[in-house]
Order: structure tokens, then C-alpha cells, then sequence
């Protein structure tokens, strides 16, 4: 009863939103007031709003812009602990080595308004890596393949106070899948042994340790998309669903979304590889010990799209083919990177 009341709640929230966000005196006197330049008091520009992203976990994504060029984006919360948490790990990132100028950054904070479990900030400058994929030369996307690599290492080189430690259950993601697989066994009962088959090979490299390598911060959610290039720069979106883990796992996801993308948007997938190679060996040359247990991480992302991939009817059957073999292939290859390097340990 207390669950569908919160979900009754959520839905109430969500509902609210626009009517509350939108609200010109609610732009002007909490949004508008947080920006320096609003102290001057000539005129003022139309401000436009609009729910660019709305979560049923409670999160949504606003953004406030006049013209092409003044954007404010907003993260609003249902609960006011999760917006403090995003507003402070933002702002100590900020403060502590991320500021505009850095060249590795993340989007200037511009403050919280309490009440409405709003975060604010300036929107980052630049392209998202995934949208300059297929318009770059290829030295420029190695090039931001490198940036990326060096504001991951900054940060999960930089302490964070008050995150949480993600806990081995959460570490050993095999853990989580196996009703997930049922399920799709059920639905796919002809790729029910090839599943089944594929979670003994993954078990067979799961991490034998929680404790090495040591944790560290963690995206979370560290994809090109979220990746912004200016120039020489890079700033970082999305620093929200921190937490202290296996610092292989934001590599291991970058890359895997990298290629997830190529084969979705039918790419080039040599390219997206050399690419990905790239950000593996920048990342590696800095903090080559953490990538332990990239192996398994990137084998288990690739089980995980493949199970996906199976029940996924918009896909077209060429299409999921195709992607299917890919998804495999991968799960195949960092499968057996795994156990050479079990056997070599």
C-alpha cells in the first residue's frame, strides 16, 4: 500500500511539474535570481522552458534557455536528499579542480532551490562525443576519446566526500540479471541453453576479490553522450549517481555504449573500436591498475545487451541479426580476455 501510495505520489509530482517549473514568477525570482548577470537590470530576454527529460524513477531533466546560446539546465528531484546529494558532489567538483578554464570540467553550478528539489546549472559548451562520432576526422574523435579518458582519471583520483560505497551484491552484477535472463529464457525459450551458457562463462571470470582494486568514484552513467567537446576541453555531464566502486566499470561502460551506439545506428564499427582502443589506452596510461576487472565488466554489458536484444521487438530481424552476432562476438572476446588473465594471476 505505501509502495503505490509513492508511486500515486511520483505520478502527482510529475504532473506538477510544468505548471510549477514553467511559472514565469518561479523562473524569474528562483531560476533567473541564481544567474550573476541578473543583477543587471536592463532588459531581459524571454526565457522559454521545457521538460527536455522525465523519469519514472523521479528525476527529470529542464532546461531554460533565451536564444541560442543563454541555457540554464535544471535536475528536479521527487526527494530532497537526492538533490542535495547531486548539488553538493557537483559543486565540490566544481570547486576542486573542475572549474571553467580547467579544460577537464563539469557544468558550472549555479545553486538548489530548496523547495522545489531543483538543482541548477549552466549548460556545458561544446558537442556530445556521440553527436561528433560521424562528423569528426578520425584523429579528432581519438583525440576526444583521449580527453574523455583524462577527465575519468582526474576524477576518480578526486575525493569525494560522503559517497557511498557500492556493495559487493551491487559489484557482482551477475547477481542481478539472473531474474532478468529468466525471463527472457521464458520468452525465448529456443536461446534458453545459449543464456544459460553464457552465465557459466561469465561466472567462470566474475571477480574473485571485493577488494581489489581498490574503489573509487564512480559516474555512474560516464557515456559519450554525456561527454561535451569544446576545442581542447571536455566537460562532463550527469554527475549525479556518484558512489565509490570498481572504477573499470565507468571504462568498461563508456566503450561498450561506444560500440552499442555504431551498431545501432549502423556505423562503422572498426571505427568505433579504434576509438574505443583509444580511450582504454589514455585511461591505461594513467591508471593502468584499475582495469583489473574490465574484462568481466565488458563481457557482462555485452551478455546484458544480447538478453536485451533477444526480446527487443522494434529491431527488425536483420537488424537484431546482426547485432546479435556482434553482441556475442564481443561477449566471446572479453570472455577470454578474462581467463588469460585468471590464468596468468
Amino acid at each position: 500500500m505505501g509502495r503505490e501510495g509513492t508511486r500515486q505520489d511520483r505520478r502527482a509530482w510529475k504532473q506538477n511539474q510544468e505548471a510549477v517549473f514553467g511559472n514565469p514568477d518561479f523562473v524569474r525570482e528562483r531560476v533567473l535570481a541564481l544567474l550573476p548577470e541578473s543583477a543587471n537590470k536592463g532588459a531581459q530576454p524571454e526565457w522559454r522552458f521545457e521538460i527536455v527529460r522525465n523519469k519514472a524513477a523521479g528525476r527529470s531533466t529542464l532546461l531554460y534557455s533565451a536564444g541560442a546560446s543563454a541555457r540554464i539546465y535544471g535536475k528536479a528531484y521527487f526527494d530532497f536528499a537526492a538533490a542535495d546529494e547531486a548539488h553538493r558532489s557537483l559543486t565540490h567538483l566544481w570547486t576542486n579542480g573542475f572549474v571553467s578554464g580547467s579544460i577537464l570540467e563539469v557544468p558550472e553550478p549555479l545553486g538548489i532551490v530548496p523547495e522545489a528539489n531543483l538543482v541548477l546549472m549552466r549548460s556545458a559548451e561544446g558537442a556530445p562525443m556521440d553527436q561528433r562520432a560521424g562528423s569528426v576526422p578520425l584523429e579528432a574523435s581519438l583525440t576526444d576519446a583521449r580527453l574523455a579518458a583524462q577527465w575519468l582519471v582526474k576524477f576518480q583520483n578526486t575525493a569525494i566526500p560522503g559517497l557511498r560505497a557500492e556493495s559487493p551484491c551491487e559489484k557482482l552484477e551477475i547477481l542481478k540479471i539472473a531474474d532478468a535472463v529468466a525471463k527472457v529464457a521464458a520468452e525465448c525459450p529456443e536461446h534458453s541453453s545459449l543464456l544459460i551458457d553464457m552465465i557459466h562463462d561469465l561466472r567462470a571470470v566474475t571477480p574473485k576479490s571485493n577488494a581489489s582494486p581498490a574503489v573509487a568514484p564512480m559516474h555512474g552513467q560516464f557515456r559519450p553522450a554525456h561527454v561535451f567537446i569544446d576545442g581542447s576541453r571536455a566537460t562532463v555531464i550527469d554527475v549525479e549517481k556518484l558512489c565509490l566502486s570498481d572504477p573499470a566499470k565507468d571504462v568498461a561502460r563508456f566503450c561498450h555504449v561506444l560500440k552499442k551506439t555504431c551498431l545501432e545506428e549502423r556505423g562503422d564499427p572498426d571505427r568505433a573500436e579504434r576509438v574505443a582502443q583509444e580511450f582504454v589506452s589514455e585511461y591505461g596510461a594513467h591508471s593502468a591498475g584499475n582495469l583489473e576487472n574490465l574484462a568481466y565488466f565488458r563481457a557482462l554489458l555485452a551478455f546484458k545487451a544480447f538478453a536485451k536484444l533477444l526480446k527487443n521487438r522494434k529491431v527488425d530481424a536483420a537488424q537484431r541479426e546482426s547485432m546479435g552476432r556482434a553482441y556475442q562476438a564481443e561477449f566471446e572476446r572479453w570472455v577470454r580476455c578474462g581467463a588469460v588473465s585468471e590464468m596468468a594471476a
